[in-house]
């Protein structure tokens, strides 16, 4: 074997990982939706503000993250939290 068709190998074995990893990472994407859909799960955006400016915005959050913010929130003096359901 001669490097130029060692170089070829190595160059299909790189693009056989990389449609592998994305054929896994849609797979994984489409899994989680329909399991939502399924267990009725719903998404939520969390927006943190003090003093009236927004400070950190979690999307795609979970009940239970949810209520981590809001405990985490409380815990430290944040006064406002606007949660709104994500589509």
């Amino acid at each position: 074997m001669n490097a130029n068709s060692a170089l070829k190998f190595t160059r299909l074995l790189g693009y056989v990982t990389m449609t592998a990893n994305g054929i896994l990472n849609i797979t994984s994407k489409l899994a989680n939706k329909a399991t939502d859909v399924v267990l009725d799960r719903r998404r939520y955006k969390v927006e943190v503000i003090v003093d009236g400016a927004t400070i950190r915005t979690h999307e795609n959050c979970s009940t239970a993250k949810v209520q981590t913010i809001m405990n985490a929130s409380s815990k430290l003096g944040i006064s406002q939290l606007i949660v709104t359901e994500m589509e």
